[in-house]
């Protein structure tokens, strides 16, 4: 069975294998996030025992698999999709596989070795907790909050494709502000800055959740999420001003408060090893982590 290249066509398929995933979301096996990420990826994918399998092809780097996505056979489906990077690479592993899979592996006798990937777990919160900002874990955060409040006249508004050029100057001007820090890999920028691209450009077609916040009738910051479960959302992107005290708070804060009453908790991804990354997502107290591992095959 071939593989195929990803396209806006497989929304559908992949949405309803995400739903019927055994375990608590993954962010990458998402399809939001492989669509506008599928320059860097190059993921393509094939349906097998019930679960779409899934092989990345990122520029530069060895191919490499990531977990079976669905409700199916996951084992027959991770075999088959090692079984096709054989065919690409000299050492086939899958990558950000869920405790779940690890689990089911062990359980099996299948010859594989796990490894935990700390720089890919995912941070979840709970969505009260980002909304009030309230409790002394959340002190510092309601401090500068109280601060960006009591200077700035703002406004909250939701994302809409009228907004696109102005959501890239935000863009823009935060890649610059990363790329002057050094806090962004170099081979990841066009990558970086052709995901925003596309998430603006499909927000219809993705059915996206997003808030921004203009002030001095400027949009100085944007996030835009989904939602994935029946009680989580996950935030794709958060993009602000650095210069702004505060509006990077505000922004987490109002976005939270805006989701459905239905949402509890709040997926925001991974910090990919960055030391500024994940100091952010750290300060502002994960409810848990969940946790990713490489899957490698006994030789």
């Amino acid at each position: 069975m071939a593989f195929t290249t990803l396209t806006l066509a497989d929304r559908d398929k992949f949405r309803a294998a995400e739903q019927g995933a055994p375990e608590a979301h993954s962010s990458e096996i998402n399809f939001t996030n492989l669509f506008i990420w599928r320059s860097y990826y190059r993921a393509a994918w094939a349906e097998y025992a019930g679960c779409l399998c899934l092989v990345a092809n990122p520029e530069g780097e060895e191919p490499f698999g990531l977990p079976p996505a669905g409700g199916g056979d996951r084992l027959a489906a991770l075999d088959f999709t090692m079984a096709e990077l054989t065919n690409r690479t000299a050492v086939p592993v899958c990558r950000r596989a869920p405790e779940t899979l690890v689990n089911q592996l062990r359980a099996s006798g299948r010859p594989y070795a796990a490894v935990h990937d700390r720089d890919n777990d995912d941070y979840v919160y709970p969505v009260r907790q980002l909304a009030a900002l309230s409790g002394r874990r959340m002190h510092q955060k309601k401090n500068h909050y109280n601060y960006f409040v009591a200077h700035n006249q703002f406004e909250c508004l939701p994302v809409t494709a009228d907004l696109k050029s102005d959501l890239l100057a935000v863009q823009e001007s935060w890649l610059a502000t990363k790329v002057e820090r050094d806090e962004i890999p170099p081979h990841q920028l066009r990558h970086e800055a052709e995901s925003v691209r596309e998430i603006l450009e499909h927000l219809d077609d993705l059915d996206l959740l997003g808030l921004a916040i203009r002030l001095g009738g400027r949009i100085e910051a944007f996030t835009l999420g989904e939602v994935v479960k029946p009680d989580t959302a996950q935030v794709h992107l958060e993009k602000a001003n650095p210069a702004i005290r505060g509006i990077f708070v505000a922004l987490t804060s109002h976005f939270c408060r805006a989701l459905p009453p239905a949402i509890t908790y709040v997926n925001r991804e991974q910090d990919l090893g960055l030391p500024g990354l994940r100091k952010s997502k750290e300060s502002f107290k994960p409810d848990h982590l969940i946790p990713k591992f490489i899957l490698t095959p006994y030789v």
